[in-house]
């Protein structure tokens, strides 16, 4: 669930799936931002609940993070998110959060409604 404060969120989250309990911490800060940007952040913390063998051992739990910031220009929404986890190297093999890359990515996303 989530707590709603004026067009702010802020809240927390629980799951259970097959391979593993997540949870998550986040974070919307919208409205009277500066410069009109938008700010989410996700945080998740990952059990798995059978350890996976990697090479140089075993990973039985990781964390992965996001910072989104977002602008509306011209009626295209930009976004600069910025992803990491806590795994590196052959530990990436365990990965499955919540980006498809294990290790630290930097992406630019424009979208624009044709409708």
């Amino acid at each position: 669930g989530g707590r709603r404060i004026n067009k702010n969120k802020i809240g927390a989250a629980l799951s259970n799936d097959p391979e593993k309990q997540n949870s998550t911490l986040f974070a919307e800060l919208r409205g009277n931002q500066p410069f009109g940007i938008g700010v989410s952040m996700k945080y998740t913390t990952h059990q798995l609940n059978t350890p996976v063998a990697v090479d140089g051992g075993y990973v039985g739990s990781f964390t992965d993070w996001s910072v989104k910031l977002s602008r509306p220009c011209m009626g295209i929404e930009l976004d600069l998110i910025y992803s990491d986890s806590s795994l590196s190297g052959s530990y990436c093999s365990a990965y499955t959060g919540q980006n498809s890359q294990c290790d630290a990515l930097l992406t630019l996303k424009a979208e624009r409604a044709f409708y």
